[in-house]
């Protein structure tokens, strides 16, 4: 495809190699915000989990940082309870006669364990649902690329800077998706306004837009404005962007309803009271001072399950637990960005080599021509005799019929006699 020349971003460096788009007059970098991102491990690429054994010591992605202060207070809490019972002169707990039997710990511990799967199963629907909706975007957003770079045909070049404007919305909206799902309306950062900077509510001189509708959805306005000039593919591409559309629908309702407060206050009150309540059912047994490494190590467990639970309730924020978005904005901006970059999709077919089959011999022409006469022939002639089979057919019931026919004639002609 002849290179052109647009308004529109500056490749990042690894994608200096694409040469089919040229670009002029992009804004200094100065003037775009940095897009905050959240910091990535590398991992390897594998077709199992990634969990180690060095992870037991690991403290990135886990929650045991945000559950240590309350276990140590839990911790404490048994400490001072283990003293006013077994320390002798200041025991008085001992007086009160505290029950020696672990049938309450047994049930309040049955009850929070339903209350707390139910809480991370919860929260990691939302989780896996969030990840659906992001394959969805960027299956769709696939699908809108091969539309628009495929089938709509520039006449001129005027043509050409729109249909490259309209792949730029394509990375835009990806962009722009990740942005709000961050509670960040401006479409002044780097990964985003590049992108748009060719629609007039987006210029690089506006500094906060005036539309009223978010950012994502404005921009599958200006490109279903665009698919509807191409008649063959408007009913396809109208179909993807409507399931952008109902995405984005999906992603506001994932964030906007998160579990029910009363839930969650129920939830987080019983599990302060069961562990306060703990130190009182194990220091009359015989743990005594082991009370206190066993109320420790009940309350990490506990508590974590619930940050977990709370972490990732929503996952589109810039926790460490949290879904990987840039990377998913990443993959669909360079996937777009190098079918741009490919050549017209008109000549591929003649560079195509011949559909020979890995496992058998190559055939030169005369003998491809030479094996579809002979099957042709073939077909041709089962095709005759199948016919003839059933002439044969039809004349022999047609003989019976006519013998049956004379002997009720006859049959008729005695008995009117």
């Amino acid at each position: 495809m002849a290179s052109i020349t647009i308004q529109g971003p500056t490749p990042p460096p690894h994608e200096a190699n694409i040469q089919s788009i040229e670009t002029v007059n992009t804004p200094p970098k100065s003037e775009w915000m940095e897009s905050r991102r959240k910091a990535i491990i590398s991992r390897r690429v594998k077709n199992v989990s990634i969990e180690e054994w060095s992870d037991l010591l690991r403290i990135s992605h886990s929650v045991l940082p945000k559950v240590a202060v309350p276990a140590l207070s839990m911790a404490v809490w048994a400490a001072l309870i283990c003293v006013f019972y077994l320390v002798p002169g200041v025991n008085f707990l001992k007086t009160l006669g505290l029950p020696n039997s672990t049938t309450l710990i047994t049930l309040l511990g049955t009850a929070m364990g339903l209350l707390l799967v139910f809480r991370v199963n919860t929260a990691y629907d939302r989780f896996w649902e969030g990840r659906k909706v992001w394959s969805t975007v960027h299956y769709q957003l696939r699908n809108l690329g091969r539309f628009i770079w495929v089938f709509c045909k520039p006449k001129n070049q005027e043509d050409s800077h729109r249909q490259v404007g309209a792949m730029n919305l394509l990375i835009a909206f990806a962009a722009a998706t990740k942005h709000a799902l961050r509670e960040e309306p401006s479409h002044r950062y780097t990964d985003l306004g590049p992108y748009v900077q060719h629609l007039k509510d987006f210029s690089p001189k506006i500094y906060s837009s005036k539309t009223t509708l978010p950012v994502p959805m404005e921009i599958t306005l200006h490109l279903q404005s665009f698919l509807n000039q191409y008649a063959t593919i408007q009913f396809p591409s109208s179909t993807s962007v409507n399931a952008l559309v109902e995405s984005l629908a999906s992603f506001q309702r994932i964030k906007q309803t998160p579990i029910p407060a009363a839930y969650r206050i129920h939830l987080k009150q019983t599990l302060v009271v069961y562990l306060l309540s703990l130190p009182f059912q194990l220091v009359a047994s015989p743990l005594g001072w082991f009370t206190i490494p066993v109320t420790f190590i009940s309350s990490i467990v506990m508590l974590g399950i619930e940050v977990i639970g709370g972490e990732i309730e929503n996952p589109f924020g810039y926790d460490t637990n949290d879904l990987p978005q840039d990377e998913y904005v990443d993959a669909i901006r360079e996937e777009i960005l190098q079918i741009m970059a490919s050549e017209d999709p008109d000549a591929d077919s003649k560079g195509w080599i011949a559909p020979y089959s890995l496992s058998v011999d190559r055939m030169n022409l005369k003998q491809l021509q030479k094996t579809a006469q002979n099957a042709i022939a073939e077909a041709q002639a089962k095709k005759q005799q199948q016919e003839q089979e059933n002439e044969g057919e039809e004349s022999f019931f047609g003989n019976i019929k006519g013998v049956m026919d004379k002997l009720i004639d006859a049959v008729e002609n005695v008995g009117g006699r």
